[in-house]
């Protein structure tokens, strides 16, 4: 959406308990790469404008450019320079096809900007042109995030798809019950008690306190 549409996003997102949210420098229907650089660093000023007015600026607004795919790495790095200069504190380079590019954008990006220099966030997928590389890896290049976006829908339907060829062969689900997530840790995980409402985020905050106490 237009300006007024990113501030609202995030304030819904923040009201809904969300720590950030990314915006891409694409138009609709997407086509990488092809919203101007000017119009996307004014969307990212009114997002960030917004965090600071919802959260004082806790809220993470991170930008993503696709013009690797379209105009090149160096494109990419001039576009993340701008959206740097708008206020966007994590940087989102997508369509990078080696270890080599992804270390030459976060070394231009390095120490960039009034913050000393944005989050970098790197997208790990399969079965496309970036080679696998270790979240390890990332963290020695200078990225302080990972995305694995379908690796675990992926990994779910190929044990769906399997599952229901066995059930069709044996005519029970008998033998795969050791497969399954159990009914007490189905619950355990969404801190679900049968019986009692369950009340968000106070159920999420409570998880977070276990953690912090273990």
């Amino acid at each position: 959406g237009e300006g007024e549409m990113c501030a609202r996003t995030v304030w819904d997102y923040f009201e809904a308990g969300a720590s950030g949210l990314h915006i891409e420098d694409q138009v609709f229907p997407k086509r990488c790469g092809h919203l101007e650089a000017e119009d996307m660093a004014k969307k990212v000023k009114i997002a960030v404008n917004a965090s600071k007015e919802c959260s004082d600026g806790a809220f993470i607004i991170c930008a993503r450019t696709d013009a690797a795919g379209v105009y090149g790495v160096d494109e990419t790095i001039k576009r993340s320079k701008l959206y740097i200069d708008a206020g966007a504190d994590m940087i989102f380079p997508e369509g990078l096809k080696s270890r080599e590019d992804f270390e030459y954008v976060a070394k231009e990006l390095k120490g960039y900007g009034p913050k000393g220099g944005p989050f970098l966030l790197a997208n790990m997928t399969e079965f496309g042109k970036t080679p696998y590389i270790s979240k390890d890896e990332f963290a020695k290049m200078g990225y302080n995030c990972v995305i694995y976006p379908v690796s675990t829908l992926r990994i779910a339907m190929k044990a769906v798809d399997g599952f229901l060829k066995d059930l069709m062969e044996q005519g029970t689900q008998e033998k795969l019950i050791d497969k399954m997530q159990t009914r007490k840790e189905l619950y355990e995980l969404l801190r679900y008690t049968p019986g009692v409402e369950y009340q968000y985020p106070s159920n999420a905050k409570e998880t977070s306190k276990d953690k912090k106490s273990m």
